[in-house]
C-alpha cells in the first residue's frame, strides 16, 4: 500500500474545512494551519471537475483529525461526500456516522446514523439523521442525548424534533426520559442545556425531613448574569415553618470580588418571619483603597439554631458584621472599620459596636544615620450601644528600637513605647487622658542549621533547623482607676515576665524520579513558657498562697511525613499547683488525618479545656464499595457521655449521575435529605436559608 504525504493549501485545506464545518463550524480556509493527507491514492477527474481521496483517508490539520474510506468534492458547486463511514475529532469533540454530504458555501448538510460527542459537557447526541442548519444548529427527527458513555447509557433523553444549538440549549417535544431501557417519566416539551460556558436552568431538587422543620422541599433556578455575575433564586417549603424565599449575587470585577445573600422565611415563629444577610467582598477602589466586608446578620436569635447543618453554625451565639476600607503607602497604613455585633443569647441593648474603629501604623524605619529605628501605632474608636455607657478613645503609641546582631549568631531588638490615651464620655465633662505607660520589650533570638544527606529512594537531604528566642517584657504599675473600661484594652495591667521558646524544623529536599525536586517541612515543634517575676517575688509582710511564676507550658506540634499522613496538636501543660487544682494539661487539642487522595480517609479529633469542654470527633470517608462512596461524622462529650452529634452521608455514583442520601442526628434534631444529580445539571447542595448554597 503506497502512502502520500502532501502539504497542500488548495484541495487538502476545503476537505479539512468541509470536515471542521460539519463538527463545530466553518473555518477560513485563509487562516488554517498546514494540513497534511494520508490516503492510498489521491486524484482529480477532470471531465467531472471532482476531486477525490481514496483509501485509509485520513486528514489532519491542527488538533482536528478525519478518518474516512473516500472524500469528494466539487469545487463548481462546494458540495463534499464523505460516502461510508466517517469520523471527525477535535480537541471539543467527535462526529461519527455514515454517507456525510455538506455544501461548504452554505454550511448546510446532513449524516446518516450520526454522533456526535461535546467533550467540555459530556454530551452525546444521536439520531438517524443529523441535519445541520448552521454552524451551531443541529436538528434531529427522532433522537436522544445523554452524559453517559456506552451503548446503553445509565440515563438519556430520547425525543422528537430535537433540535440542538451548541453554545445554547437541547430542546424537543414528546421526550421520555429513561433509566437504562427502562421510560420512568413523559415531557411534552423540555430544554437541557448544551452549552460549554455556564448555563442558567433549574438545579435538581432536595427532598428532607425534619422534626424541627417538617418536611422539607427545596428547588433552585441558577441564573447566568453574565460572565462575571451569576445568581442562585432559592424556594424552599417548609410544612412546620412556612415558605422559604431566598437570591445568591455573585460577582467578579475588575477590581471587586465578592458574594451577597438574601434569605426570608415566614412563619420563622409565632410573632415574627425571619431574614438572613451576608456580604462579603475584597476589592480595590479608586487611589488603591481596599475595601473590605464581611456582613452577617440574622433577625431571630435562633435563626441558626433552625438552619445551621454542623457544628460552628447551629452553636453560634453572635454574629458578626464588617466593613472596612484600608490604604497603604511605604511604610504606611491607614485602616478604618464598622463593626456591628449582635448576641444570639442575650439581650443586644448592652452589647457595645465599634462604630466606626479607625487604625493607623507606621513600620519601623531608621532615624537618619543612627542604629535606632522608630515606628507609631495609633488607633482611634467609637463605643456604642443603646444602653450604657458611650464613649470615644484615642491611643497613641510611638516606639523606638535598636536591633543588633552580635557575631553573626544572635539577633537582638530591644524597644521602648510609649502609650497615651485619651477619652470622652457621653453625659460627663471631666478629661479622662491618662498621663501615659511606658512599655519596655527585649528580643534575642538565632536560628542554628544543619544539613544531613540522605540515601533513600527520593529524600536527598534532611535540614535541621534549630531556632531558640528568648523576650523580656517589662510595664510598670500605673494607676487607671479613673479611667473609664469599655474593653480589656482599657486596663493594661503591670507586667515582668520573661518569654521563652524553642522552635525546631525539619525539611527534606525530595527528588523524584519522575518530576521536578521540592521541599517539604514534614516536622514543626515548638516549645514555649513565660515566667513571671512578679509572682516568684512573695511579699514578706503579705504573703500570697500558691505563687505561680511559671506559665503552662504550651507545646504546638505539626508532623506531615507524607502527602496523606498528619499529625497536628497544640497543648498547655501546667506544671505547678494553683487553686486546689493537680498538674496536667489546662488545654489540649489533637487532629490525626489519613487519606489516600481517593475518596479515603479518617480523621479524629479530641478537645480538652479544664472545666469547660471535653469531646471527640471523628470522621471516615470511604470509596472501597465503589459506586457506593460513604462518610461518618461524629462528635462525642466525654463531660456528659452524650452524643452531640452524628452524620451518615452515601452517595451511590453512576457514570452520569449521583444519588444522595444524608441522616443527620443531634440531641435537638433529627433530619433526613434525599438528592438527586445528573451529570451536567447541578443540584441543590444545601437549602437556602443556611450557609454555602448550591453545589
Amino acid at each position: 500500500m503506497s502512502v502520500l504525504r502532501l502539504i497542500l493549501s488548495g484541495l487538502a485545506a476545503v476537505l479539512v474545512a468541509a470536515a471542521a464545518g460539519v463538527a463545530w463550524g466553518q473555518a477560513s480556509v485563509e487562516q488554517q494551519a498546514p494540513v497534511r493527507i494520508e490516503a492510498d491514492q489521491l486524484s482529480a477527474d477532470r471531465a467531472t471537475g471532482l476531486y477525490e481521496a481514496r483509501g485509509n483517508v485520513r486528514i489532519e490539520q491542527g488538533e482536528l483529525t478525519l478518518l474516512a474510506d473516500e472524500v469528494k468534492y466539487n469545487p463548481a458547486t462546494g458540495d463534499a461526500w464523505v460516502p461510508g463511514p466517517v469520523t471527525v475529532s477535535d480537541a471539543e469533540g467527535t462526529l461519527a456516522g455514515e454517507d456525510l454530504e455538506i455544501n461548504l458555501e452554505t454550511g448546510v448538510g446532513r449524516l446518516a446514523r450520526g454522533r456526535f460527542f461535546l467533550a467540555e459537557r459530556q454530551l452525546y447526541v444521536e439520531g438517524e439523521q443529523i441535519e445541520r442548519l448552521s454552524a451551531q444548529r443541529y436538528r434531529l427527527g427522532v433522537g436522544s442525548f445523554t452524559t453517559c458513555e456506552g451503548e446503553s447509557p445509565d440515563w438519556q433523553f430520547r425525543a422528537r424534533d430535537l433540535e440542538v444549538t451548541l453554545g445554547g440549549f437541547a430542546r424537543g417535544s414528546h421526550a421520555r426520559f429513561y433509566l437504562k431501557d427502562l421510560p420512568l417519566f413523559y415531557f411534552p416539551y423540555f430544554l437541557y442545556p448544551a452549552k460549554t460556558e455556564r448555563e442558567s436552568g433549574l438545579l435538581m431538587p432536595r427532598y428532607g425531613y425534619s422534626d424541627r422543620r417538617g418536611w422539607e422541599l427545596s428547588l433552585a433556578y441558577y441564573q447566568v448574569i453574565a460572565r462575571n455575575q451569576d445568581a442562585t433564586l432559592y424556594l424552599d417549603y417548609l410544612t412546620d415553618l412556612g415558605l422559604g424565599k431566598g437570591v445568591e449575587y455573585r460577582y467578579l470585577f475588575d477590581a471587586q470580588e465578592g458574594e451577597a445573600k438574601l434569605y426570608h422565611v415566614n412563619g420563622f415563629n409565632e410573632e415574627a418571619d425571619a431574614f438572613l444577610v451576608e456580604w462579603r467582598n475584597d476589592g480595590q477602589l479608586p487611589g488603591e483603597v481596599r475595601l473590605g466586608a464581611d456582613v452577617r446578620y440574622v433577625s431571630e436569635r435562633d435563626y441558626f439554631d433552625r438552619f445551621g447543618e454542623v457544628a460552628g453554625e447551629y452553636n453560634l451565639d453572635k454574629t458578626e458584621s464588617k466593613i472596612f476600607l484600608s490604604r497603604a503607602w511605604g511604610k504606611n497604613n491607614l485602616g478604618g472599620q464598622v463593626k456591628y455585633l449582635k448576641d444570639l443569647y442575650g439581650t443586644n441593648d448592652e452589647t457595645l459596636q465599634r462604630l466606626p474603629q479607625v487604625r493607623f501604623a507606621a513600620s519601623p524605619r531608621r532615624f537618619g544615620e543612627t542604629p535606632l529605628f522608630y515606628g507609631f501605632d495609633g488607633d482611634y474608636d467609637y463605643f456604642w450601644r443603646q444602653e450604657g455607657t458611650k464613649g470615644q478613645r484615642l491611643s497613641l503609641r510611638p516606639t523606638l528600637a535598636a536591633p543588633f546582631q552580635v557575631g553573626g549568631l544572635l539577633e537582638i531588638s530591644p524597644e521602648v513605647a510609649f502609650r497615651q490615651r485619651f477619652y470622652t464620655v457621653s453625659g460627663e465633662e471631666e478629661d479622662f487622658s491618662q498621663k501615659g505607660q511606658v512599655e519596655f520589650t527585649t528580643r534575642v533570638s538565632s536560628a542554628l542549621a544543619r544539613v544531613y544527606g540522605v540515601a533513600g529512594r527520593s529524600v536527598r537531604r534532611i535540614q535541621h533547623v534549630l531556632a531558640p528566642e528568648v523576650a523580656y517584657e517589662y510595664i510598670p504599675q500605673t494607676d487607671q482607676e479613673r479611667l473609664p473600661q469599655f474593653d480589656a484594652e482599657d486596663r493594661i495591667g503591670p507586667a515582668h515576665r520573661l518569654r521563652y521558646s524553642l522552635t525546631n524544623r525539619l525539611t527534606a529536599l525530595i527528588q523524584p524520579a519522575d518530576g521536578a525536586a521540592f521541599y517539604h517541612e514534614f516536622v514543626y515543634f515548638r516549645l514555649s513558657q513565660d515566667y513571671d517575676f512578679r509572682e516568684s517575688a512573695g511579699d514578706p509582710l503579705n504573703p500570697r498562697d500558691n505563687l505561680r511564676p511559671f506559665s503552662d507550658v504550651r507545646a504546638e506540634l505539626l508532623v506531615r511525613p507524607t502527602r496523606w499522613l498528619s499529625l497536628d496538636m497544640d497543648g498547655r501543660y501546667a506544671l505547678q499547683m494553683r487553686d486546689s487544682k493537680t498538674s496536667g494539661f489546662t488545654d489540649l487539642r489533637t487532629a490525626l488525618g489519613i487519606n489516600d487522595g481517593r475518596g479515603n480517609g479518617l480523621s479524629l479529633g479530641y478537645h480538652y479545656l479544664r472545666d469547660d469542654l471535653e469531646y471527640l470527633d471523628a470522621t471516615l470517608s470511604t470509596a472501597l464499595l465503589r459506586p457506593l462512596y460513604a462518610q461518618i461524622l461524629y462528635r462525642h462529650d466525654l463531660v456528659t457521655a452524650r452524643t452531640l452529634e452524628t452524620v451518615y452521608d452515601l452517595e451511590y455514583r453512576s457514570q452520569c449521575w449521583s444519588l444522595f442520601l444524608t441522616l443527620h442526628d443531634r440531641p435537638e434534631e433529627t433530619r433526613y435529605l434525599v438528592s438527586f444529580a445528573l451529570t451536567g445539571v447541578g443540584r441543590v447542595g444545601k437549602y437556602g436559608g443556611v450557609f454555602g448554597g448550591a453545589q
